[in-house]
């Protein structure tokens, strides 16, 4: 059943283990306080896949609650009155004033939240793939993609590692917001000649290297959109062309009706992955 986040987002998710694994390596998770919507496809084969996924949503999920408690903390306690025992000492008198950061160069805490989060999840898979003795670039890995409307930000923030996307479903019209981290992707990216390689080759996904590059922006929504996050296990059978058809149905009140349309679509199509969904529609 669709739940509520904040005064402006209806959500609501499914997964099924598709037609030929014969286990399911994806996890999602919705968690109302935090505003986070985060899905991971898990690889790496029988109990590795499904430790994965789980333990990058877990990760992620943990990481943003911290935050969010201890903001909470801080603007209860009352933030004030660190700021002026530092008084005129927090910008020093002496520095030459063209030297002080301008906005553009201070980091969006809101960004660089999401950032640490996936850091932080990436070195803890990282640290057990070592562990269990595999080597950098081995061993079980995830993706993982999310949106985190928290209240104190005027947008949502989109976040991907790998080839699970999120599609925006805007006046009508579907168009990905992420951009896959696949060899294909890079393919298509750099004109498309010669043989393409295979689709499910990754560049990067969290867990087998040390260190991970999330794409990490904004995304700029309005009442009516829609936001669709799904694993490959959805966009391998059902092509964009189909879903765009699916979600033109769209209301408040369908979004478990239109979920549960998308993965039957998927597996009529093949259901040769796993496939997850998750639908957020924008009050």
């Amino acid at each position: 059943m669709a739940e509520k986040i904040g005064d402006h987002l209806l959500v609501t998710g499914r997964t099924n283990v598709g037609c030929v694994r014969p286990l399911n390596e994806d996890s999602f998770h919705i968690d109302l306080n935090v505003g986070l919507l985060v899905l991971a496809d898990g690889m790496g084969g029988h109990d590795a896949g499904e430790v994965a996924s789980a333990h990058v949503v877990e990760s992620i999920t943990r990481t943003l609650r911290q935050f969010m408690a201890a903001s909470s903390g801080e603007a209860e306690g009352g933030g004030g009155s660190g700021a002026e025992e530092k008084g005129d000492a927090a910008v020093p008198q002496s520095r030459d004033p063209r030297e002080e950061p301008t906005l553009d160069d201070l980091p969006n805490p809101v960004m660089k939240i999401v950032q640490e989060a996936i850091a932080l999840a990436n070195d803890e898979l990282n640290r057990l793939n070592r562990d269990k003795g595999h080597l950098d670039d081995s061993g079980m890995g995830s993706t993982v993609v999310g949106l985190w409307a928290p209240v104190f930000s005027a947008y949502p923030v989109v976040f991907h590692v790998g080839d699970s996307r999120l599609y925006l479903f805007q006046r009508s019209q579907l168009s990905q917001a992420t951009r896959d981290h696949s060899l294909y992707q890079q393919w298509v990216s750099f004109g498309g000649r010669g043989v393409p390689p295979p689709q499910n080759i990754l560049l990067q996904a969290i867990g087998p290297s040390r260190v991970v590059t999330p794409d990490v922006r904004f995304l700029s929504v309005e009442p009516g959109d829609a936001v669709l996050l799904c694993s490959d296990g959805l966009t391998g059978m059902v092509s964009d062309e189909q879903i765009q058809a699916t979600l033109q149905a769209i209301t408040p009140d369908n979004l478990d009706e239109l979920c549960d349309r998308l993965i039957t679509m998927a597996r009529e199509g093949g259901g040769k992955d796993n496939v997850s969904v998750i639908l957020g529609y924008f009050l």
